[in-house]
C-alpha cells in the first residue's frame, strides 16, 4: 500500500517536472492552466478572515515641543520622519489585501476547517511544488553549465547563445514559480538603447530575459552588482552565454569605467538592462532613479513590473540568497505583470535628473504604484542620512532667518497686537513650507 502511494507520488512529480522541461525547450507554455491555478488559490484565500494590516499612525510633535528643540534635533527628526514614512514601507514584506496562507503554522483563531485547509495547502507546497521546483533549478544550472562547456570547443552563434539564455532563464524562473504576463510586446527593448525597470530581486534579470521570444538573435546585455555564493555562480555562467557587465559596488574607482562602458554599448548595441533604483524594494513604491545613464542621444526603454504578493512576495529581504530561494520555492507562485513601454529620449529642456524623474514617473504610473522622492542610499547608508540632515538644518536656519527679518519689518509698522500675531503666523508658515523645503530632495 505504502509502496503504491510512493510510486504514484513519484510518478506525479516526475510527470510535472518532465512536462515543464519539455514545454520550455520547445518554446511552449502551460497556457491558461497557471491562471486557473491562481484563481483557485485566490478563492481559497478569500474563505479566510481578512487580516490586512492597518497603517500605523505617525506621532507628530506639537509646535510647543518643536520650539523647545535645537535646530540639529529638529533636522534629525525630519530625516527620521522621511525614512519611517517614505522608505521603511519599501523594504519590508510586501503588503497584501488578503491572507496568503504561506506560513508554516496556522493562526490560533482559525476554526478546524480553516486549519485543515491550511495544512493541505502546506503539504501541497512542501511535497509537490518544492520538489518539482528544486528539480527545475538544478536542471537550469546543469543546462547552462553544459552549454558553457561547449564554448570551449566551438563558438556559438548569436541565435544559439540567445536560445540557451532563454531556455536557462525560463527553467530558472519556473523553479521560482513564476507566472508572468508580458504585455505590449511591440515595445520590447531593441538595439541600440537601455532597458530600465523597477527592481524587486536579482532574479529580475532572468524574469525579463525569459520574455525574449524564441528565435531572437539577441536578448539583453545584462548588468549588475558582483556577488558571491549562488548569485556569483549564476553570474559566472551567464557571462559565458551573453554580454555581461558586473560592478563591484564597494570599489568607487570602477564606477566611472563601468558607466562609460554601459554608455558605449548602449549607443551602438544593447539593449543594456539596468535597474536605476540601485536597490531591490517590495514594489509598494518606485524608488528615486539614479541619473547617470539618462544622457542625450540614448534610447531608453522603460519596463514596468507589478507583482501580486498575495501568491508570494518576490522581494528579496532575507540576509542570504539561499533563504530567499527556499521561501520562493514554498510560495504558491511569484506573479509578475510586465509592461513594455514606448521608447523615450531626453528632451532638449531636460537635464539628466529631470529625465530620470520622468521615466520613474512613467514606470510608476504604468505599474499603478507611487513614485518615491528618495533612493535606497538614504535607507542603507548613514552618510546619506547625515548629508540630508545637514541640508535640512541649513534650510531650516535660512527659513528662520527670513522669518525673523520679516518679523522685524512687521513690528516696526503700526499693526495691532492681533494683526501682528496673524501676520507672524502667516510668515512662519510660508517659510517653513515654501519651495526650499518641499524641493529639498532635488539636492541629492
Amino acid at each position: 500500500m505504502i509502496s503504491t502511494i510512493l510510486y504514484l507520488y513519484g510518478s506525479v512529480i516526475t510527470m510535472a517536472y518532465f512536462s515543464t522541461v519539455f514545454l520550455i525547450f520547445f518554446g511552449l507554455s502551460w497556457g491558461v492552466l497557471p491562471h486557473w491555478y491562481l484563481h483557485l488559490i485566490s478563492r481559497i484565500q478569500e474563505y479566510f478572515p481578512d487580516e490586512r494590516h492597518k497603517n500605523k499612525e505617525v506621532d507628530e510633535n506639537n509646535d510647543d515641543q518643536e520650539n523647545e528643540k535645537s535646530a540639529d534635533e529638529i533636522a534629525e527628526e525630519q530625516v527620521k520622519r522621511i525614512i519611517d514614512n517614505d522608505l521603511a514601507p519599501c523594504f519590508g514584506t510586501a503588503p497584501t489585501i488578503r491572507p496568503t496562507l504561506l506560513g508554516l503554522m496556522p493562526e490560533k483563531d482559525w476554526n478546524a476547517t480553516e486549519k485543515t485547509i491550511f495544512f493541505v495547502g502546506l503539504f501541497f507546497r512542501a511535497f509537490f511544488l518544492m520538489p518539482v521546483r528544486i528539480g527545475l533549478l538544478l536542471t537550469s544550472f546543469v543546462f547552462v553549465a553544459l552549454a558553457g562547456l561547449q564554448t570551449a570547443f566551438r563558438t556559438l552563434s548569436d541565435h544559439e547563445k540567445t536560445w540557451v539564455a532563454i531556455v536557462y532563464c525560463r527553467l530558472f524562473c519556473s523553479s521560482m514559480g513564476l507566472v508572468a504576463n508580458y504585455r505590449n510586446p511591440q515595445n520590447r527593448p531593441k538595439k541600440p538603447g537601455v532597458a530600465v525597470s523597477n527592481h524587486l530581486t536579482p532574479n529580475d534579470i532572468q524574469i525579463l530575459f525569459a520574455g525574449t521570444p524564441h528565435g531572437s538573435s539577441y536578448g539583453y546585455v545584462v548588468t549588475g552588482q558582483k556577488h558571491k555564493g549562488i548569485i556569483g555562480v549564476i553570474e559566472h555562467l551567464v557571462e559565458k552565454l551573453c554580454p555581461a557587465l558586473w560592478l563591484e559596488r564597494k570599489c568607487s574607482n570602477e564606477r566611472q569605467g563601468f558607466l562609460a562602458e554601459v554608455m558605449k554599448i548602449a549607443r551602438r548595441e544593447g539593449p543594456v538592462l539596468l535597474f536605476p533604483e540601485g536597490y531591490c524594494s517590495n514594489n509598494s513604491k518606485v524608488l528615486q532613479f539614479r541619473k547617470a545613464i539618462f544622457e542625450e542621444n540614448v534610447n531608453i526603454y522603460p519596463v514596468a513590473i507589478k507583482q501580486t504578493p498575495e501568491y508570494g512576495d518576490g522581494f528579496w529581504y532575507e540576509d542570504e540568497f539561499f533563504q530567499y530561494l527556499v521561501r520562493t520555492m514554498l510560495n504558491w507562485a511569484v506573479v509578475y505583470d510586465i509592461q513594455y513601454l514606448p521608447m523615450e529620449t531626453r528632451r532638449e529642456s531636460e537635464n539628466n535628473t529631470m529625465f530620470a524623474g520622468r521615466i520613474q514617473q512613467i514606470i510608476a504610473r504604468s505599474a499603478g504604484i507611487s513614485p518615491c522622492d528618495h533612493g535606497g542610499n538614504l535607507w542603507y547608508k548613514q552618510e546619506e542620512r547625515n548629508k540630508m540632515k545637514e541640508a535640512i538644518k541649513s534650510q531650516n536656519e535660512t527659513a528662520m532667518r527670513r522669518s525673523s527679518s520679516s518679523v522685524s519689518e512687521i513690528s516696526s509698522s503700526s499693526l495691532s497686537a492681533d494683526d501682528f500675531e496673524k501676520v507672524l503666523e502667516s510668515q512662519c508658515h510660508k517659510y517653513m513650507n515654501g519651495p526650499e523645503i518641499e524641493n529639498l530632495q532635488l539636492i541629492f
